[in-house]
């Protein structure tokens, strides 16, 4: 007989039986954008969506999280790296990751 781990590996109706953790099912269900940290990064030439969560002042809520965020704004808190980390960290239809907050107004 087969090794039962290797059975279970291949076999396709077996792995789609996923439990989900109550407090990890919000993570899984939900995408980058139904997140309040999901804004648009304006710059000179085009609008790019990002997450606003790696910068310390919005995270913490200190601040109130605009829909719109000027990119000279945000190189001034992150730099260019955490820029491009804040662009390619998420999508519209990704999941959301460790940081997720529903929006209040999901209509925004």
């Amino acid at each position: 007989m087969s090794n039962t781990t290797d059975y279970y590996r291949r076999n396709y109706l077996y792995s789609s039986h996923r439990l989900f953790i109550p407090e990890s099912r919000q993570k899984a269900v939900n995408t980058c954008a139904n997140c309040r940290f999901y804004i648009i990064i304006v710059g000179r030439e085009e609008k790019k969506m990002g997450c606003a969560a790696l910068i310390p002042k919005y995270f913490d809520m200190e601040r109130k999280i605009p829909a719109e965020i000027d990119i000279g704004d945000f190189l001034k808190e992150i730099g260019k790296v955490g820029l491009q980390n804040a662009i390619t960290c998420c999508g519209e239809h990704l999941n959301a990751c460790g940081l997720f907050q529903p929006r209040n107004n999901p209509g925004c």
